[in-house]
């Protein structure tokens, strides 16, 4: 008795913060790395193949090393697709009017979406004046604002760098090829998290999954019959006559 008593006494005497406990497998928590080339730059890391590109969804996060999550709803699920490095805007906060330098954040529950996607390869060749956006640019419908995009850049130190756009999201040439060609189409939701903010509550678990570190859930591993599309997909809307001055301005 005298022993159990002296035991519970030295736990009590020891600041609970400083007490480790071993906690359920969700309290593990699980941050997005990138790593990088012989030229310095981040590496996009690539988990899974889009199943249906209508039901990929893009997060940006502008916390630490800003970063574009692919995902993609599968049923109750939802599975973490790709994570490429980004560069979003030189300015903090949400975006009040044009020529802020600031990358306009979604409203909870409101995402924005893809409206057009434009090839500029052959653009570029002929003239230098659109290179500064890569071989291609999404254009975002932002409501109240226009000229906002997911696009490539003539500058891939500024994406090791981060928070020098003018407002758009620079990718990598060769993700936002990727991104094009594995991933994106118009109608895409494109949620942008304020400053500041974590993850989204599915985030971590789709981090989880794709690593292997969580063996429920639809991730990397599964079956057909985890995979349930109502319609059948579109195919991806470019158009390569498409004046590209009316894909960045919106006009």
């Amino acid at each position: 008795m005298k022993k159990a008593v002296f035991v519970l006494t030295l736990l009590l005497s020891v600041p609970l913060w400083t007490v480790a406990f071993p906690g359920p497998a969700d309290s593990l928590k699980v941050e997005l790395t990138f790593d990088m080339d012989s030229q310095g730059l981040p590496v996009r890391r690539v988990f899974d193949k889009a199943y249906c590109r209508d039901s990929v969804f893009f997060v940006i996060s502008k916390v630490h090393q800003e970063h574009i999550c692919v995902y993609e709803r599968r049923q109750a699920d939802t599975v973490l697709l790709a994570a490429y490095p980004c560069c979003l805007s030189a300015a903090r906060g949400q975006k009040v009017h044009e020529g802020d330098c600031r990358t306009p954040e979604s409203w909870p529950g409101k995402p924005f979406k893809i409206w057009r996607i434009s090839d500029l390869r052959k653009l570029n060749l002929r003239t230098s004046e659109f290179r500064m956006f890569g071989p291609y640019y999404h254009a975002l419908k932002v409501p109240g604002v226009v000229g906002v995009g997911i696009h490539g850049t003539n500058s891939p130190t500024s994406i090791a760098h981060g928070r020098r756009s003018h407002g758009c999201i620079r990718l990598l040439n060769d993700d936002v090829t990727h991104m094009v060609e594995n991933y994106s189409a118009v109608g895409n939701q494109v949620i942008i998290l304020p400053e500041k903010q974590g993850p989204l509550p599915f985030e971590e678990h789709a981090l989880r999954v794709a690593c292997g570190l969580d063996e429920d859930g639809c991730g990397l591993g599964c079956g057909p019959s985890c995979f349930r599309i109502s319609q059948p997909c579109r195919h991806i809307h470019i158009n390569p006559k498409l004046d590209v001055r009316m894909a960045v301005t919106g006009l």
